[in-house]
């Protein structure tokens, strides 16, 4: 992983944040989950320990649950307070679907500006 101390402003958290809303409906494919888990699996996509703030992820949960591609319940227990799960929708997987296809793109796109600028090395 790159240390982002020395990486310059404009790398810092703007363009890892733009995909939060991949990750965490990836995530939601594999598994049900809540808030606080599904921050700690962000480290899967390369984000490291607080780099993202909780209230980012509750605000993306928030604005995903209010599109439809994710719904949420209670889940009660006897070991402490109830927590929120989430699950991804079939919109969901809709526009996951599309975000892979819309990476895919990217990545070509990356591999051709960073092979371009290797040859002139």
């Amino acid at each position: 992983m790159p240390n982002t101390k020395n990486q310059p402003y404009y790398f810092k958290h703007k363009n890892k944040g733009r995909f939060i809303e991949a990750c965490l409906l990836c995530l939601l494919k594999e598994n049900k989950s809540y808030g606080y888990n599904l921050l700690k699996d962000l480290a899967d996509f390369g984000f490291i320990e607080g780099e993202i703030n909780i209230s980012i992820i509750y605000r993306n949960l928030k604005n995903m649950e209010n599109e439809n591609l994710i719904v949420s319940s209670w889940l009660e227990s006897d070991e402490g307070p109830s927590k929120k799960v989430y699950e991804i929708t079939e919109k969901g997987e809709e526009k996951l679907s599309y975000w892979i296809k819309f990476l895919n793109e990217r990545k070509k796109r990356i591999n051709l500006i960073t092979g371009k600028y290797n040859s002139l090395k």
